[in-house]
């Protein structure tokens, strides 16, 4: 699968993991980009959260699983955009917006 985004969303590493956000067993269609370091991340907070991404024979189980495990991507991109906002006064945005419209 060819990635849309120039590498990791949470950090722009260049060396990129096609995460299943959703679960493969559940929203295998839903993607994220992430460095083996955040993929890593998001599975030990996946776990750390005690949702099973193992399939289950249940549609409602698994949909409810399947948008836990989302909610914890959601938590990364916003962790890791309160920290760019955070060193935001030392940058130039103008740049900041350029390299992002550069993944765009």
């Amino acid at each position: 699968m060819i990635s849309r985004v120039g590498g990791c969303v949470i950090c722009g590493r260049k060396k990129i993991e096609h995460n299943h956000a959703g679960g493969k067993n559940f929203v295998a269609w839903f993607t994220m980009s992430f460095c083996p370091k955040h993929h890593a991340q998001f599975h030990a907070l996946v776990a750390a959260a005690g949702i099973d991404l193992e399939y289950h024979p249940d549609p409602h189980e698994r949909l409810l699983r399947a948008l836990k495990a989302i909610q914890i991507c959601e938590f990364m991109l916003l962790e890791a955009l309160q920290e760019l906002h955070s060193r935001s006064t030392s940058i130039d945005l103008t740049k900041v917006e350029e390299g992002i419209n550069e993944h765009v």
